[in-house]
C-alpha cells in the first residue's frame, strides 16, 4: 500500500501535474529514500500544501 500525497490543509489528493509545496528535512546518505517522487516526498514531509491552500 502507497501512501498518497495529500494537502495537509484541504486534504485533496495531489494530482500529477499539479504545483505543490513541501517541506522536508533532509535525510542522511544513510537514511536517503529511493522510488518515485511522489511516494518518497508523502513518506518523508513534514507539510504537503496544494497550490490552492500555500
Amino acid at each position: 500500500m502507497t501512501k498518497e500525497l495529500t494537502c495537509a490543509n484541504c486534504n485533496r489528493k495531489i494530482e500529477e501535474g499539479e504545483e505543490f509545496t513541501a517541506t522536508i528535512t533532509m535525510p542522511s546518505e544513510k537514511s536517503m529514500l529511493v522510488g518515485r517522487l511522489d511516494t518518497t516526498i508523502a513518506k518523508v514531509a513534514k507539510k504537503v500544501l496544494c497550490k490552492n491552500c500555500n
